[in-house]
Order: C-alpha cells, then structure tokens, then sequence
C-alpha cells in the first residue's frame, strides 16, 4: 500500500481541527490587545464585551426573569411563618428575662405577657405587610433595573472569569466545532487521494 494515499487525509484532518481550534481560541485571546506589525489584536468577545454583556442581560430579563417576576415573588412568600420565627426570636431573646421566670407567680405572668406581646407584634407586622405589600411589590418592579445589573455585574467580571462563564454553556458545542474541522479536513484530503489516484 502506498503510504502517500494516507498523508492529505490525515494532513487535511489536523490542518482542519488546528484551524478550528485557533479560531475559538481568538475569539477570548487576547484579552487586552495587542499590537502586531501595526495592527491591533485582541480577541473578539473582550473586545465587544459589552455589546455581549447588554445582548445576554437583555435575553435573560425578557426570557427568564424580569423585575415583574422578582416582584411577583412576594405573593408566594409565607410571611406569617417568617414573621413568627422572627417575632418569636426577638421577644425571646431580647425581652423575656429567664432570671424573671425562675420566680414562680412572676414567671407564670413574664410567660403570658411574652405570649401577648409575640402575638401583637406578628399581627401587627402581617397587617403591615397585607396593607403596602402591592405597593411595595409595584414599587420593586419599578426600581430595580434588572438588566443594568446584569450588564454591571457582567461588565465588572475578570475577563478570565468572563471567558470560564462563556465556555461552561457552550464547551460541548466548541469542541464538536473543533472534531467537525478536523473531519472536514479528513473529508477534503481524502477527496483529493481519490482524484490523484483516478486521474495520475
């Protein structure tokens, strides 16, 4: 067999998968540009990283979660449980004397007044909460700006971090891009045996 045959396949396969590899590499490196023979370099996603940061805030504030959904969220919130745990903790700790307790007619009232002032305060506070809560809740949908804090938050990362962000979603999908290089080269090489043989 005629070792020959074999070369432009397997030269065609590497040159493929090395094109490919290289060309995702440029699109995070480098980071901060350079400058080569008069020309500017850096890779594609730092340079147009808010462009990038502004399009994936906007998608996951009009697709996933928008300040109406984190405003919505209060309705679901048991704010009686949450209100008693914290109620329950404050008069515990903050009010109720155990010193007081350890007297027996005097413990028994220190209980029950603890009782009452537990119960006035939770009621008191889940009034509160039911009177301004849609307000509150209007409110929030109003103030926070869901997408400039994803743009802030995204804009402010280490462009390493930037890049580890990127490549967990989509690494699967770049190494596939670099295979079908690879087997694209192989494809265009074997192609290229084949017409050299036919045709010699």
């Amino acid at each position: 067999m005629d070792y020959r045959y074999l070369l432009p396949p397997l030269v065609g396969a590497a040159i493929g998968w090395l094109t490919n590899y290289v060309a995702i590499k440029l699109l995070f490196r480098p980071h901060l540009p350079i400058s080569i023979l008069g020309f500017k370099l850096q890779g594609l996603i730092p340079k147009r990283r808010k462009d990038i940061a502004r399009s994936m805030a906007q998608t996951i504030e009009k697709d996933l979660l928008s300040s109406k959904d984190i405003a919505a969220t209060l309705n679901t919130i048991d704010w009686k449980d949450e209100v008693e745990k914290t109620v329950e903790e404050v008069v515990e700790h903050r009010f109720a004397a155990r010193s007081i307790k350890k007297i027996p007619l005097v413990g028994l009232v220190s209980e029950n007044l603890t009782y009452h002032i537990k119960y006035l305060l939770t009621r008191e506070i889940l009034r509160h909460i039911d009177k301004n809560k849609e307000g509150f809740a209007q409110k929030l949908g109003e103030g926070v700006d869901v997408q400039e804090l994803l743009v802030t938050r995204i804009d402010d990362m280490d462009l390493k971090r930037f890049e580890d962000l990127l490549t967990a979603f989509i690494s699967n999908e770049l190494r596939h891009i670099e295979w079908i290089g690879g087997i694209m080269g192989f494809l265009i090489g074997l192609t290229q045996t084949a017409i050299f043989y036919f045709f010699r």
